[in-house]
């Protein structure tokens, strides 16, 4: 009677209740998904949103991790049947706390079914501006900032740190690399909007933004983490994606972007970090950075 049902079409008019969250491929190999009351399996791609009668399957070297709203995950094989998804039923095994953070990811990947498209601008041979990378339009979850920039290695920057008040720290004569903010410079504080400057000789000055989070509203997003950390039920990678949308949810762009990044380093056939690094560089408003995670992210998927 279910299939029944499901064959009538309802079910592409149901919620979301599972995710694709990990495609890992060691070879050859295809993860595919069967949507509900269709009779063709077609190609999958990260962070798909899955609704009850979708299958899932994983052929030859291929492998895919599926996350439930209910908590939890699953991996599907290709020594395993097809999962076939089902509609979320009462978990006993996951604290509420935790279907919490899952049904909140869920909402979150729902959003990000169609990445966008970018094309790439060619550039022409001349000396461009300075881009800075990080903090940029973010917030941050404590510590101090290290600040980094991309430009002519050959170039010496100045570096300056404005609150309300007026220019708080500034460092001139710095080659190209990540510089952290000094512990003797004044302490900056939470809740507090400051910018950054980074100036170079030939160019317009580079601006952009950062706060440090609130301590009532670090402590929820530490406790949040804290919670996903070896959570039982669900694997490494699908942690790696939890915990960088609950960061990015909170506007905590740089964190999520190192996050992103060593995730991606950890699983280098995955395309799911790549996709997040997109969406984490398109917030902050770097788009050619973007466009090179969401081509990465194709070609992985592909």
């Amino acid at each position: 009677m279910v299939l029944t049902l499901v064959a009538l079409g309802p079910a592409r008019a149901a919620e979301p209740v599972a995710y694709i969250t990990e495609i890992q491929r060691t070879g050859p190999g295809e993860v595919e998904v069967k949507p509900a009351g269709e009779r063709d399996w077609r190609p999958s791609r990260p962070l798909l949103a899955l609704r009850p009668g979708d299958q899932v399957r994983a052929q030859g070297a291929a492998r895919a991790v599926v996350l439930f709203h209910g908590g939890g995950t699953k991996a599907v094989t290709p020594e395993g049947p097809p999962l076939t998804i089902e509609a979320p039923a009462a978990s006993g095994g996951v604290t509420a706390q935790l279907r919490a953070l899952t049904e909140g990811v869920g909402r979150f990947l729902l959003g990000k079914q169609d990445p966008p498209q970018y094309r790439r601008l060619a550039t022409r041979s001349v000396t461009l501006p300075p881009v800075i990378v990080a903090p940029r339009n973010t917030r941050l979850l404590g510590g101090d900032p290290v600040f980094e920039w991309e430009g002519s290695s050959r170039a010496r920057y100045t570096l300056r740190v404005v609150g309300p008040g007026g220019v708080v720290w500034e460092r001139s004569e710095l080659p190209r690399a990540p510089l952290a903010y000094p512990a003797t410079a004044p302490r900056l504080a939470p809740g507090v909007r400051y910018a950054w400057e980074l100036e170079v000789r030939g160019h317009a000055v580079q601006r952009a933004e950062f706060e440090l989070l609130p301590d009532a509203e670090a402590q929820r997003v530490r406790a949040a983490l804290a919670a996903l950390a070896g959570a039982p039920g669900y694997s490494s990678g699908t942690l790696a994606l939890m915990r960088a949308v609950v960061l990015f949810d909170a506007e905590l762009y740089d964190e999520a972007r190192r996050r992103l990044e060593a995730a991606a380093a950890a699983a280098p056939k995955d395309p799911t970090p790549p996709l997040m690094l997109g969406y984490v560089w398109e917030r902050v408003g770097l788009g050619a950075k973007a466009a090179e995670a969401f081509d990465r992210a194709k070609t992985l998927a592909r």
